[in-house]
């Protein structure tokens, strides 16, 4: 069973920097990287990750999940979403929390948090997996560069001490962990696949300079998309090659 051993820093470059770097020098799973600011902080698809200081949560979690294969890498993409979502739903309708594929997490038409696994193998099995996490807590005030930002503030009124929510993520992320080591795949997939942004919804989606209608149906164990257009015709898209349009 995975025990967390949690480590605060007023400011580090990256959160997943640091967690990668003490892995290499042999840090136990469990390792729990935090910081009250992030000079370098970056997202998904290399995008920079907007956090004013001491007000949100940014963290990495060391895990060795030796037990899950290469191919299996998108299974940790989904427990960590769910996991988030599981969170947010003690403090929000859960019809509103969902995750935008591939993993990042909704409020409404708004994001709140954004999820960057970082990954070293070993033959066929995961070796050293470094889940970085970024949730909006308290921050009212966004960049413009920003699309379509929020924070639990934002949402509910009320202020989220960081370090509370740590622990509470913390134990949401553990019992989702410990269902993947204990193989429980299907529950897994139901639960991701529910919790789909406009999962079933048609919806107006761009790929190759072509802007199109259709409807996610489903998304695959290695993590592609699915969509169905209203001609009935499935296509499957990989990270990066679909966009939403919002």
């Amino acid at each position: 069973m995975i025990h967390f051993n949690n480590q605060w820093f007023r400011e580090l470059t990256s959160t997943n920097d640091k967690c990668m770097e003490m892995a290499s020098q042999g840090a136990d799973e469990g390792l729990v990287i935090a910081a009250e600011f992030q000079t370098l902080g970056r997202g998904q698809r290399g995008n920079k990750w907007d956090s004013e200081r001491g007000l949100n949560l940014t963290f990495s979690i060391l895990v060795r999940p030796t037990f899950l294969a290469v191919a299996d890498q998108f299974y940790l993409s989904k427990i960590t979403s769910v996991a988030i979502c599981d969170w947010l739903t003690a403090y929000l309708s859960p019809e509103l929390v969902k995750i935008k594929w591939p993993n990042d997490i909704y409020i409404g038409n708004r994001k709140v948090a954004g999820i960057l696994i970082e990954n070293s193998f070993s033959g066929r099995n995961m070796e050293v997996s470094v889940v970085g996490i970024g949730i909006n807590l308290n921050q009212k005030n966004f960049s413009d560069e920003i699309p379509n930002p929020t924070s639990l503030i934002l949402e509910t009124g009320k202020e989220m001490p960081p370090k509370n929510a740590l622990g509470e993520l913390l134990y949401c992320f553990k019992s989702r962990y410990e269902a993947l080591k204990a193989n429980e795949r299907e529950k897994i997939d139901t639960d991701y696949l529910n919790l789909i942004y406009r999962k079933d919804i048609l919806c107006k989606y761009y790929s190759e300079g072509v802007e199109f209608d259709a409807k996610i149906t489903d998304v695959l164990p290695t993590g592609e998309l699915i969509l169905q257009t209203p001609e009935g015709v499935f296509k499957k898209f990989a990270f990066k090659e679909v966009t939403f349009i919002l």
